[in-house]
């Protein structure tokens, strides 16, 4: 019996790796496979090599080769950054500010150090996702070292004021951590044009292999690194260089980078007008988290009033549909979302939430049936749910 065909919908918690990434990983897992750190001509060539991929990245993000280190993803490029920083307590500093609505990555690493006695400040977002900025600038003070705001929310889409909250940060003497996870390939990603001193990225989120990531740290600021036992990465990540992955990413980030201008518009223009004639059909029944604000081009965070949006994503994936419920990394998959609860949703809206979230691919029909289906799907729960 032939596997059934989707329409997947959840971009957001990842995608599979462009075929141009397979075979630059194939080329370096084939070719380059020498370990960087011996000493023998094809270890040199290796090398090479290694140097020539952070030279590749760096140029997207117009900074220095030195700037890149390769991680294993999104969540620990956010870990090295705020723990490397923290660690330092640089001039006395002990105190980290983050945002209510980041990724767990960022969420729980904070919590943790808050166990271990750093003091952390959690920052509130206001109904439409953004964070609040008048309520951050009193949080930021003179001790201080890190303010980790996210460019852009992984459930919602929201876009964040990142140059505005780097500002605050630098007049208090602190660095600023930008989570860029959601962000890349969607915008304009110049960690010096808005101010980022540190910027994470996963590899998995713009067609690269999973297992990949990136943190650019600004060449002024120490790291206390997390794994230590050899000098690779420039110090602040032990271990031997996965060179095909570091293709791989290096390659997604390029592909990503030359056809962002023109891709993302026409995927907007899909995502608005399936939200529009879900607006139509189902007015007050449905809220669009996050609407008035900047968003992401391809991202919906849609609450479906009266019903638990995880009984609407099974219907749509019997209808041949993938979409998301909120993070595919959150700690509970039926705990109501963190950051539609900090934007004051109430638990029962919370829990009637689905994350749409388009690829480049996406076809206007597909979008279009999709809408189809929720409205189908969504009267008919609502009324068993009476």
């Amino acid at each position: 019996m032939p596997e059934k065909s989707y329409i997947y919908c959840d971009w957001a918690a990842g995608g599979p790796p462009r075929v141009e990434v397979f075979d630059a990983v194939r080329k370096y897992a084939t070719e380059h496979f020498a370990n960087p750190g011996a000493h023998h001509p094809l270890a040199y060539i290796a090398r090479r090599q290694l140097m020539e991929l952070h030279e590749r990245a760096a140029k997207i993000f117009a900074c220095d080769p030195r700037e890149i280190i390769f991680t294993s993803g999104g969540t620990e490029s956010d870990i090295l950054a705020l723990r490397g920083v923290m660690a330092l307590r640089a001039g006395g500093r002990d105190e980290l500010v983050v945002s209510m609505i980041e990724h767990h990555a960022v969420l729980l690493c904070a919590e943790q150090m808050q166990a271990e006695g750093f003091k952390v400040r959690f920052a509130p977002v206001t109904a439409d996702g953004v964070v609040d900025l008048a309520a951050l600038k009193l949080l930021v003070n003179e001790r201080t070292s890190l303010v980790s705001v996210m460019y852009a929310n992984n459930e919602t889409g929201v876009v964040q004021p990142v140059a505005e909250i780097a500002r605050l940060a630098h007049d208090a003497g602190a660095r600023y951590h930008c989570d860029a996870v959601q962000a890349m390939g969607k915008v304009d990603l110049k960690p010096r044009d808005f101010g980022a001193d540190l910027m994470s990225l996963a590899g998995a989120k713009f067609g690269g292999p999973k297992g990949t990531g990136l943190l650019f740290n600004r060449m002024t600021g120490r790291l206390a690194p997390l794994m230590v036992g050899g000098p690779q990465e420039w110090g602040y990540r032990a271990g031997t260089e996965d060179t095909p992955g570091q293709a791989g990413i290096t390659t997604a980030l390029e592909l990503a980078e030359a056809e962002r201008a023109n891709v993302w518009p026409r995927v907007q223009k899909i995502r608005d007008a399936m939200e529009a004639k879900l607006t139509r059909a189902l007015g007050a029944d449905i809220r669009i988290n996050g609407r008035k604000a900047p968003r992401l081009p391809n991202i919906s965070n849609i609450s479906f009033l009266g019903i638990e949006g995880q009984a609407l994503g099974i219907e749509l994936g019997e209808a041949g549909f993938c979409v998301g419920l909120g993070s595919a990394c959150a700690p509970g998959e039926t705990d109501p979302s963190h950051v539609l609860r900090a934007m004051g949703l109430s638990f029962e809206d919370a829990q009637g939430c689905i994350r749409i979230s388009f690829g480049a691919d996406i076809k206007e029909a597909d979008a279009d049936r999709l809408a189809d289906e929720c409205i189908k799907h969504y009267g008919r729960l609502k009324v068993l749910g009476r």
